[in-house]
């Protein structure tokens, strides 16, 4: 006798329930009669249109899920929103936290390779929650989005595992950037399909949402400072029209993203804070210079002459290439001692 499968999923899985056999992966029932014939012939003559109704599976699922984001089961938490979205693939909540469960499993995985995957695999899920979106489930959804926005902010201020890079038994960098860029491309995939749904869902819920992600932005050190101030032009823009809808809101004022002060003459010789050659530099500053008093000293003299220094002459030429072959050869001779090029969050010491 042939073991009864699942003429819709395959699955071999199954539950008798209220006189009738149900799939417990897809939920399709079958009679008494047909689960016969399916063990003894393997088939199911299946004619005309067949509506499978997934309903009590979905909400089994969704408990379930539920249940191990409150305990923080991440692994547990994938595992159940994957089968809602299997059994409700225009599901958004099962959109977004089948892959926000393996996104924050990976926070404390050190390959940031495959952290990086990851990611995009969830800044992806994110941007089609748009196109599922139902306008007829409009209250519904905007308490999901509003938990969505919760555990979004819970991302971003979670602890993870970064890499320490070392020279001579001192660190002179890690990746911690690499990740806080992560996050930035989570905001914008979240802030993209919140902008779609208010389309035809005008919420001005939604538009305070986008504003607190625009804002969050300004401040992440994963970006440059020219696109943080990019995204504090977009955080206004924001919160002026959030100021038309509700007269009662206040546009805060949000400070320009500046960059960290230090590096005055390299900023002004290479023309960015946030380029390869004074990202070496920083790293030499911050894991060479400041782990010694007379570094730090050096450090303090520095800062007190050079801004006035950079003030008066740093938009010369003469000035600039005066140092230019002095710190070109610095540059190359601290990253032949291990010193990155590579994007850098400055050290607080």
């Amino acid at each position: 006798m042939k073991k009864m499968q699942c003429e819709l999923c395959g699955s071999t899985d199954f539950m008798k329930q209220d006189g009738v056999f149900v799939c417990q992966y897809c939920g399709a029932k079958y009679s008494p009669e047909e689960a016969k014939k399916m063990m003894i012939e393997g088939t199911v003559d299946v004619q005309g249109t067949v509506k499978v109704d997934n309903s009590s599976f979905v909400q089994k699922y969704l408990a379930n899920a539920r249940r191990a984001k409150q305990k923080e089961d991440w692994e547990e938490v994938e595992k159940y929103y994957n089968l809602v979205e299997q059994n409700d693939p225009s599901n958004i909540e099962a959109i977004f936290y089948s892959a926000y469960g393996k996104a924050k499993l990976s926070m404390v995985d050190g390959d940031k390779y495959k952290r990086g995957q990851i990611c995009d695999v969830f800044c992806n899920s994110i941007s089609v929650i748009d196109d599922n979106y139902d306008v007829s489930k409009s209250e519904e959804n905007l308490e999901i989005i509003k938990q969505m926005d919760l555990d979004l902010w819970m991302m971003y201020g979670s602890s993870f595992v970064y890499t320490q890079r070392t020279q001579n038994g001192s660190v002179v960098g890690d990746d911690r950037n690499e990740t806080y860029f992560m996050f930035a491309k989570m905001a914008f995939a979240f802030i993209d399909s919140l902008q779609n749904i208010i389309k035809v869902d005008d919420k001005i819920e939604y538009w305070k949402i986008i504003y607190s992600h625009y804002k969050f932005l300004v401040s992440n050190t994963g970006l440059t400072v020219e696109a943080r101030n990019k995204n504090r032009e977009k955080a206004l823009e924001i919160a002026n029209q959030i100021h038309e809808k509700d007269p009662s809101f206040e546009v805060e004022d949000i400070p320009v993203a500046t960059a960290p002060a230090g590096c005055y003459v390299a900023t002004a010789v290479y023309g960015s804070y946030d380029c390869p050659e004074v990202w070496t530099l920083r790293r030499y500053r911050d894991y060479d210079l400041a782990e010694t008093w007379y570094g730090r000293a050096f450090i303090h003299t520095y800062y007190a002459i050079s801004p006035t220094l950079v003030k008066w002459f740093g938009h010369t030429d003469w000035f600039k290439n005066m140092w230019k072959g002095k710190l070109d050869r610095m540059v190359k001779d601290l990253q032949a001692k291990g010193y990155e090029d590579t994007p850098y969050e400055d050290r607080i010491w």
